[in-house]
C-alpha cells in the first residue's frame, strides 16, 4: 500500500471517528424546523471561516466561542450556548437519521474494507482497531436512533447539511 494509500485509510478512520464524535446525551428540547434552519442556515455562513465541521461533544462549544471572537451570529440568532449546543446536537443527529440506512450501512462497510485490506497493519493492530471502529459504530448507531426523534424536522436541510458536514468517510 503506497504512503498515500496509508494516509486516506487513516484519514477515512479519523474523519469517521471525528465525524460521528463520542457518546452524546440526547438534547432534551423539542427541535422546531426553524431552530434547524437557523442551525443549517448559521452552519453555512460559518464554514467558509471554521472549515468542515468535524463533528464531536465539543464541536458547538468551540464553534461557539470562535463565533463570539468574529461576528457572533449564533448569538444575534439567539441561541445562548446552551440553546446552541442542544439545537447542534439534535440537528446532527437528526441529520444522521436521515441517511438510508443501506447507505449508511455502505458507508460503515467501506471503512472496515478499508482496515482490512492496509498493508500497513499487522493482524494485531487490525484487531485493536476494529474493537475501537466497533465502540465507534455502535455510538454512531446510537446517535441515529436518538435522531430518529429529529428526523422529520431535520429531513428538509438534509442536503445542505452534508455540504456542511461532508462524506463521513472520504
Amino acid at each position: 500500500m503506497s504512503l498515500l494509500s496509508k494516509r486516506h485509510l487513516a484519514a477515512a478512520l479519523t474523519a469517521a471517528a471525528m465525524l460521528f464524535g463520542g457518546a452524546m446525551v440526547p438534547p432534551a428540547m423539542a427541535l422546531t424546523e426553524d431552530e434547524v434552519g437557523t442551525v443549517t442556515r448559521i452552519l453555512g455562513e460559518l464554514e467558509p471561516e471554521f472549515g468542515k465541521i468535524a463533528y464531536d461533544e465539543t464541536v458547538a462549544d468551540e464553534w461557539f466561542e470562535q463565533d463570539q471572537e468574529n461576528e457572533g451570529r449564533i448569538a444575534k440568532a439567539g441561541f445562548t450556548r446552551e440553546s446552541w449546543k442542544e439545537a447542534l446536537d439534535a440537528t446532527f443527529m437528526g441529520y444522521l437519521a436521515t441517511i438510508p440506512e443501506s447507505q449508511f450501512e455502505a458507508e460503515m462497510t467501506k471503512i472496515e474494507a478499508r482496515l482490512e485490506t492496509s498493508s500497513t497493519m499487522n493482524a494485531e493492530q487490525k484487531t485493536a482497531m476494529r474493537e475501537i471502529m466497533n465502540e465507534q459504530f455502535a455510538e454512531i448507531r446510537a446517535l441515529r436512533e436518538s435522531g430518529r426523534d429529529y428526523v422529520d424536522t431535520v429531513r428538509p436541510y438534509a442536503d445542505h447539511l452534508h455540504a456542511v458536514f461532508g462524506d463521513p468517510v472520504n
